[in-house]
């Protein structure tokens, strides 16, 4: 598969993962959220490939609405110089979790916890050595919703030994 085929399978990927997002609405009793966020912790990844955009949908399990299930969708596009090569890389991060949250019963004000398990990968492209990083993994999760608004601090981590932990922080809306 060449470079502009991959891209564009990646493009349609992004766009049906947004509508699938999006169209999670009070219609089917979700809520759906779209946030944009900032990698904090590890400090030595350059700003370009600190940043994520967060999309998903939670679904309440409970007849009190407070016990939620649902997934969440990140990623982000970037280029970074291959070292020792005069070659560019294009990364494509694209992370997908299945989540379990609780979230208080108050209206206005609502802090919300929880977790999830999934994939934690890697697109890289280059001209000839396209490769797919991918980890299984979990993250933990806990925020505040107030309103339409919502902010969140994430902590990611693989199963495998030898990564860093990964601290996030993400603002956005709640549908």
């Amino acid at each position: 598969m060449n470079k502009n085929k991959l891209v564009m399978a990646a493009r349609q990927a992004a766009m049906m993962l947004v509508f699938c997002g999006f169209s999670a609405g009070p219609a089917v009793a979700g809520d759906a959220f779209v946030r944009a966020g900032l990698i904090f912790h590890p400090s030595d990844i350059g700003i370009e490939g600190r940043w994520r955009a967060d999309l998903g949908a939670d679904y309440a399990v409970n007849f009190s609405e407070t016990v939620y299930v649902g997934f969440e969708l990140q990623s982000s596009v970037f280029r970074q110089d291959v070292a020792e090569s005069d070659r560019t890389a294009t990364i494509f991060p694209a992370n997908i979790f299945a989540n379990v949250k609780y979230k208080s019963g108050n209206i206005g004000l609502r802090p919300y916890g929880g977790g999830g398990l999934g994939l934690l990968s890697t697109f890289i492209l280059l001209s000839a050595d396209n490769s797919w990083d991918k980890q299984f993994g979990f993250h933990l999760l806990g925020g505040i919703e107030y309103g339409r608004l919502s902010v969140e601090l994430q902590m990611q981590r693989p199963f495998e030994s030898g990564f860093d932990t990964a601290w996030a922080l993400y603002a956005g809306l709640v549908f």
